[in-house]
């Protein structure tokens, strides 16, 4: 980062000066009249704009590569923030290794254009594509955008905990969707940090941990509830209760998130050694596929500690 030095203008007896660096104003587009935002940090003082700087195009080829790859590729090249994607490929078809098949390599990368906002497929060819932002996003969509990520989320978990006690297949593989719905929100979240950043600037990479670590816990509901529908599982008490143990504690962590109240941690860290001890205790009675979800249960609660200390961090 380039450090520049201003000398402070003086106007009359109160107003003091000092001009803006020229590239930057350029890059953001600050003409005469704009309103900048300034926040006072200590000895420092941050002035930022909401207009989002450029973040140009980038050329990939993507020959060989498998399904999931090409597809977190395409996500990840959208969180950073390009403007423009072209994606080169000379073979057709891309593997899946879930289903053991070859697919239309168009058609995955269709699919995970539409799980991000804001971006369209507007060209395709027969050994490329375009992929560009039609709809640049605003700062001011993140905090609407992260509520609904963790309404989603707890919704998703309720409904992987009455689906398997019930044995309703039909909720449980509900969760897909949601999944989907929650991964387009999240990504949108990401991108947003990273083009623009949060206005409480100190926040943005605490809030990008929070966001990335939220996409995690969905990630292991979608398999587990994949799992449970593939394999019919039937859950003991137990395991139930495991379920149980992990919505509980999603759902306060949502409510620690926006009423602040450091007691959670007590709550967070009590209910991690209890879910240890408990699945130390059963590990030798259920079959593999319980004991599976039960530890992927465990990570989701490893993960809500790590969360935990971060929205301490916010708060201080």
């Amino acid at each position: 980062m380039e450090t520049i030095k201003r000398k402070v203008i003086q106007i009359a007896n109160s107003t003091q000066l000092i001009s803006l660096p020229r590239k930057w104003s350029i890059k953001y587009g600050i003409k005469k009249g704009d309103e900048l935002e300034i926040e006072e940090q200590g000895n420092k003082i941050l002035i930022a704009t909401e207009n989002v700087q450029e973040s140009g195009s980038i050329e990939i080829e993507v020959t060989d590569m498998d399904r999931d790859s090409l597809m977190y590729l395409i996500r990840s090249l959208y969180i950073r923030g390009y403007d423009e994607i072209k994606i080169n490929f000379s073979k057709q078809t891309t593997y899946n290794h879930r289903t053991g098949k070859e697919e239309k390599v168009i058609s995955i990368i269709h699919e995970e254009v539409n799980r991000l906002s804001g971006v369209e497929v507007i060209q395709h060819k027969e050994n490329y594509c375009l992929i560009k932002d039609i709809a640049q996003g605003s700062i001011k969509e993140f905090d609407v955008v992260l509520r609904r990520i963790f309404l989603l989320l707890v919704d998703g978990s309720s409904d992987l905990l009455k689906g398997s006690s019930r044995g309703d297949l039909y909720l449980v593989d509900s969760l897909q969707e949601k999944h989907n719905t929650i991964t387009k929100f999240i990504a949108n979240n990401l991108r947003l940090l990273n083009k623009v950043g949060y206005p409480k600037n100190k926040d943005t990479a605490l809030l990008y941990y929070i966001i990335a670590s939220l996409d995690n816990i969905t990630d292991i509901l979608k398999e587990c509830a994949r799992d449970i529908v593939a394999l019919k599982i039937k859950f003991s008490k137990e395991t139930e209760n495991i379920l149980k143990i992990v919505n509980d504690s999603l759902r306060d962590y949502h409510e620690f998130f926006y009423k602040f109240d450091i007691i959670f941690l007590k709550t967070i860290t009590s209910r991690r050694y209890t879910m240890l001890k408990d699945i130390s205790k059963f590990s030798k009675k259920i079959n593999p596929n319980e004991l599976r979800l039960m530890v992927n249960m465990w990570h989701i609660v490893e993960q809500i500690l790590d969360l935990s200390i971060a929205r301490v961090g916010l708060e201080y």
